[in-house]
C-alpha cells in the first residue's frame, strides 16, 4: 500500500526524463516538424511572435530544450496540444524537433 503523497509517474515519465542531451540534427527536425507539427505550429524560421498555438520561432525566444522537450512529451499538463507525440515520434526524433527549434533563437 502506498503511504499517502506518493505516487507513481509511470514508464514514460522515465524514458522522458532520461532524454536531454540536445546536440541532434535540425535539419532532419525541421523535415520532422513540418510532417507532424506544421498543423497547427508555425514551424518556420519567420515565424511571427504568437501565443497560441506559438510558433516554433517565439517558443525558441523563451523556453531551453529541456522545456520544449518536457512541453512535447507531456502536453496535456499545459496546452491543447495532441498527447500522442511520444507515441508517434521516439526519444531521438523529439531531440531533432527540439533541435530545430533552438536552433530558430534569434
Amino acid at each position: 500500500m502506498r503511504s499517502p503523497g506518493s505516487f507513481s509517474l509511470g514508464l514514460p515519465f522515465l524514458l522522458a526524463m532520461a532524454a536531454p542531451a540536445f546536440a541532434q540534427d535540425a535539419a532532419r527536425g525541421a523535415e520532422l516538424a513540418a510532417e507532424h507539427c506544421a498543423l497547427c505550429h508555425d514551424v518556420t524560421a519567420e515565424g511571427a511572435a504568437k501565443e497560441y498555438p506559438p510558433s516554433f520561432a517565439s517558443i525558441a525566444g523563451f523556453r531551453t530544450a529541456e522545456q520544449i522537450y518536457a512541453r512535447i512529451v507531456f502536453p496535456a499538463m499545459h496546452s491543447g496540444m495532441p498527447e500522442v507525440a511520444f507515441y508517434l515520434l521516439g526519444k531521438d526524433e523529439i531531440r531533432n524537433i527540439v533541435a530545430y527549434i533552438i536552433s530558430l533563437e534569434k
